[in-house]
């Protein structure tokens, strides 16, 4: 009885060391990144917003039929292919982004702000009507592009509290003493769609993880920086799998 009391404590007291030594967990918006602060910001987009347009009749099995056959087909983004890139949740794509994919595609933007959010003020305006992945489809037509790229990103991060280790001296420089470890990853995912015949696919490419040392003074610089690495990493990355994939 002794024995299985004093190893019940023993879990209690590691689960709230662990609690202690991992905090802080959080997940962002590539597209929301600073702390909250993008006034623009207004939620991601759907899946439905983007992937497939609503039919103006009742869906028949010869609709399923039809897109089935349709899909069996390679989906192609030859090099030189001029692409429409929406980055989910800001009014431009990400210069990184652009950068990266310029090395083998014409590049142009459009707003990743969802359709059911613009802001005006306080207030909200909405509009169910509008079939939005058509609309999408309709824009890049209208611009000479074949292809419609969307990218959707997280940021999934904890902190380690450096007073639960063992101490480990540093320089103690500018009057800030590192406390902090900042765990981060990047997730992104993406949806490549066909403009003349709605087609689509999706890859998620190569996640990308790096820590960093913090104090309370450089926290903010810190994380900025984090964040900038990271999606310059895998910004570059799914450029060149997307290329790969697709462009045979």
């Amino acid at each position: 009885m002794e024995n299985s009391t004093i190893g019940k404590w023993r879990g209690l007291l590691f689960v709230a060391l662990s609690i202690l030594m991992i905090s802080g967990c959080s997940t962002r918006s590539i597209s929301n990144a600073g702390n909250g602060q993008n006034q623009f910001y207004g939620g991601e987009l759907r899946d439905q917003d983007v992937l497939g347009a609503m039919p103006e009749q009742g869906i028949t099995d010869a609709d399923i039929k039809t897109a089935l056959n349709n899909s069996r087909y390679s989906f192609r983004l030859p090099k030189d292919s001029s692409i429409l890139l929406i980055q989910s949740g800001a009014m431009t794509p990400d210069p990184a982004m652009q950068q990266a994919l310029k090395q083998f595609y014409s590049v142009a933007v459009f707003s990743g702000i969802p359709p059911n959010s613009y802001r005006y003020g306080d207030s909200q305006h909405k509009d169910s009507n509008v079939d939005y992945p058509k609309l999408l489809r309709l824009t890049a037509a209208n611009g000479g592009q074949d292809k419609i790229l969307v990218y959707w990103g997280q940021l999934e991060s904890g902190s380690e509290n450096e007073a639960t280790k063992v101490v480990s001296w540093v320089p103690f420089i500018g009057g800030v003493l590192p406390d902090e470890t900042q765990h981060m990853r990047i997730v992104l995912r993406v949806a490549l769609i066909d403009v003349l015949s709605g087609r689509w696919t999706t890859l998620t490419p190569e996640t990308f993880e790096s820590s960093t040392v913090s104090g309370r003074y450089n926290r903010d610089s810190k994380d900025t920086k984090q964040i900038t690495a990271l999606k310059d990493l895998a910004y570059e990355a799914a450029a060149k799998e997307i290329f790969e994939r697709f462009s045979r």
